[in-house]
């Protein structure tokens, strides 16, 4: 079998793998618990949650069994020669600054969503039985929290993320990159990554219930914002050799994106915004990815 076959067969056990994984798993273990367990939020299996994360390197590791590859090709090094070290930068803090940027923007469009008082927040712990919660003090501890997840969310998600990313930029993106060229790519890319969320999108993740269109345009907002995201991942990954600088900027998405809640009035629309994941909020995000699409193809015709 030719390296081209095997690549091509391994992103489709890849494909297959990770999707009857992910949509059996959280159709069995998170959507029917909470069908039957109603008074849990989604929020509240993060356990459940978090292990789906690990499908996609285990999709991964089964693909890579599958078609003898094993760890040949592993796409994980901490790869910072030659000024490289520039990507692991960017993983890490333009995360934080899309994410403040599209909240700026989110709150420009609803200002009547903005509240300083931070009532949302506020009175989601009171109904959790915690009272004397002043907006100064929410104030400081959204600061607190903020700094803390731009030091160290990174570090403290690379497990989880590890699972995740390992799978889609690790494998899936290594197998896809030598058939095409990078517009294609990455909207594949993006395509793959939001459609495998949609079981959540389904159970109210993100974006909850109540939006028109539940939940096909949930589902699209997710796609739309794993294209916009994924490209910032797949080109520090495509510039670095490794997937570790994605697992680094997954972490900070993860650990920040939140953080727009603490100022609505009403937790958000969440389908627009305050997180990236909205369609307003997301803009940044969408923006940057555009640009480094046309950094990319510029790339590839200097490689011609």
């Amino acid at each position: 079998m030719d390296k081209e076959k095997e690549n091509g067969k391994g992103v489709i056990l890849y494909i297959v793998f990770v999707f009857v994984s992910t949509y059996l798993y959280e159709y069995f273990f998170v959507i029917r618990f909470l069908k039957n367990n109603p008074q849990y939020s989604i929020a509240s299996i993060s356990m459940r949650l978090a292990f789906a994360m690990f499908l996609p390197a285990l999709s991964a590791l089964a693909a890579r069994y599958a078609t003898g590859e094993k760890f040949k090709n592993s796409n994980i090094s901490f790869n910072v020669k030659e000024g490289r070290y520039k990507y692991y930068l960017i993983a890490w803090f333009a995360p934080v600054l899309l994410t403040l940027a599209g909240c700026f923007i989110y709150y420009i469009i609803f200002p009547g969503d903005y509240s300083p008082e931070m009532e949302y927040i506020i009175n989601t712990y009171e109904k959790q039985g915690l009272s004397g919660i002043t907006p100064e003090g929410m104030r400081l501890q959204a600061i607190s929290q903020a700094i803390t997840s731009i030091l160290i969310a990174p570090i403290l998600n690379c497990v989880t993320c590890f699972g995740e990313e390992w799978g889609w930029r690790g494998y899936l993106l290594q197998g896809l990159k030598e058939k095409m060229s990078s517009v294609p790519l990455m909207i594949v890319m993006g395509v793959i990554w939001g459609l495998w969320h949609a079981p959540l999108i389904v159970a109210g993740h993100n974006y909850g219930y109540d939006y028109f269109l539940y939940p096909f345009a949930g589902i699209a907002a997710m796609v739309l914002f794993c294209f916009s995201i994924g490209t910032l991942l797949s080109y520090v990954t495509l510039k670095t050799g490794s997937c570790i600088p994605a697992v680094i900027g997954h972490g900070a998405i993860n650990g920040f994106s939140a953080i727009g809640i603490y100022f609505s009035k009403s937790g958000g629309h969440l389908l627009l915004g305050p997180t990236p994941a909205g369609v307003v909020a997301g803009l940044p995000c969408l923006a940057t990815a555009v640009i480094l699409i046309y950094y990319m193809k510029k790339d590839e015709q200097k490689q011609k």
